[in-house]
């Protein structure tokens, strides 16, 4: 059980963790942190929000020591702050945060670089990838076993369906794909509902983080 001593430490640095990145996106000169790519959309979600996500997760077993086992993709990882929040609080598990905009990317290595410079966290375990997560190839080349993904995390910008589709031809039935987005209204067809958490950081209204998973033995159609 996590002492209040911990839980206060882990606060703070979720906290300076958060900083980091609003100060990365005050650096962009947007007015909204949200970014056209070439394959979609970036917005950024919340620091405080991710770290909710991701306590959340940690309750449900799939997070954290001693809990379920497989690496992380971050699917779209924009800036690097999803990566960047599990290496502080599940720092033992591999993330491979996967960006095709070669601008995010960089941002990404950038703020991984100054949270480890800083003793934030340790970096060791997140690999950040500039290809695009729906190209087996992406997996195949680097040695990525996708059977063995524990988790996929993605905010929804229109391929939400693809992705969830690439997950039941290619991963594994443990596999659970996040999806944590402000519209609330937001469904995937293509495999199966899990469970629906309301996700908030004491301002504004809820997130909503969906889990979906593919159905054992199940056949999905190319």
């Amino acid at each position: 059980m996590t002492s209040t001593h911990d839980s206060i430490r882990r606060r703070l640095a979720v906290q300076q963790l958060a900083r980091v990145f609003e100060r990365s996106e005050a650096s962009s000169g947007r007015s909204l942190p949200i970014q056209k790519t070439g394959r979609g959309i970036w917005a950024a979600t919340p620091v405080r929000v991710v770290a909710e996500a991701a306590m959340t997760l940690a309750d449900l077993g799939l997070l954290g020591d001693g809990h379920q086992t497989g690496h992380v993709i971050d699917a779209g990882t924009g800036d690097g702050r999803i990566p960047a929040v599990l290496a502080l609080l599940d720092p033992s598990r591999v993330v491979y945060g996967i960006e095709a905009d070669q601008a995010l990317h960089a941002r990404a290595v950038n703020n991984l670089h100054t949270l480890d410079a800083r003793g934030l966290i340790d970096a060791a375990h997140v690999h950040l990838i500039e290809a695009d997560y729906l190209d087996v190839a992406t997996y195949q080349t680097r040695g990525i076993p996708l059977p063995q993904t524990g988790l996929i995390f993605n905010y929804p910008d229109g391929n939400e369906s693809h992705l969830a589709r690439f997950a039941a031809q290619h991963c594994g039935d443990e596999t659970t794909l996040c999806v944590l987005t402000h519209n609330r209204t937001l469904e995937i067809d293509e495999l199966e509902l899990q469970g629906r958490h309301d996700i908030g950081d004491g301002s504004g209204p809820p997130w909503r983080l969906s889990l979906y998973r593919r159905p054992p033995s199940s056949a999905i159609e190319r």
